[in-house]
């Protein structure tokens, strides 16, 4: 970890960062980028996810700059511990590459920008601006038609628990899970018909017709999440 390379302490414009990328070249060319612009101020360069952690539990950290390609911690990991511990924390990630579900799951964990390497040189500023300013941001070939197609299935699960019970949407759950109607009436405490009935009501509402269709779209759509 290096805090001292990395400071501007006549400075008080601009966001503080944090930078964790392995190994030291691309640490120190993230560092050379963010130190490149005026007033911004790297307080730390860290190798290792437990620094940063240190680091950011220490200081008054703005945003971290975060490499997904780090040997202690899976993936977005260390990003779910800052988001959980330091909600104000923003964070941008950056990766080689990433699908549809794994970056979804960075937006569940609060990540406000994301990065692909390859493009860091010339993205990654303008993502850190449009961070600073309260906006999200995605920099990468495809990314941004993996986030159209995140946004649409998001409004489609948002309208579906919109259109259901509780009762019909617990049922949906457990029936997509595989269980039969008395299995579920039986961990519900009623009877079989009232099971049946409100997987009736949910096949109107949802448009569909089977117990398979029902599952097709709660995988799709991740209904089994509360």
């Amino acid at each position: 970890m290096d805090k001292d390379d990395h400071q501007h302490p006549g400075s008080s414009i601009g966001p503080r960062i944090v930078v964790v990328a392995d190994p030291p070249t691309d640490l120190d060319e993230l560092c050379r980028l963010i130190d490149a612009e005026p007033g911004w101020q790297v307080i730390a360069a860290c190798r290792t996810a437990s620094d940063a952690i240190e680091v950011v539990s220490a200081n008054l950290v703005d945003l971290v700059v975060a490499d997904l390609n780090l040997p202690e911690m899976d993936e977005l990991e260390l990003v779910h511990r800052f988001t959980r511990d330091r909600p104000d924390l923003s964070c941008v990630i950056l990766a080689a590459e990433m699908n549809d579900e794994e970056l979804a799951e960075a937006t569940r964990n609060g990540v406000s920008g994301v990065v692909l390497k390859g493009q860091a040189q010339s993205a990654l500023v303008d993502c850190i601006r449009s961070v600073v300013a309260g906006r999200t941001y995605v920099a990468g070939q495809g990314l941004n038609a993996v986030v159209s197609r995140i946004r649409e299935r998001d409004a489609e699960r948002r309208s579906i628990l919109q259109k259901l019970t509780p009762r019909e949407l617990e049922i949906s759950r457990l029936a997509a899970s595989g269980l039969r109607s008395r299995e579920i009436a039986a961990r519900l405490g009623i009877s079989p018909g009232t099971v049946k009935l409100h997987l009736h009501s949910v096949y109107r509402k949802l448009d569909i017709q089977t117990r398979v269709e029902l599952a097709n779209l709660a995988q799709r759509l991740q209904l089994g999440q509360r």
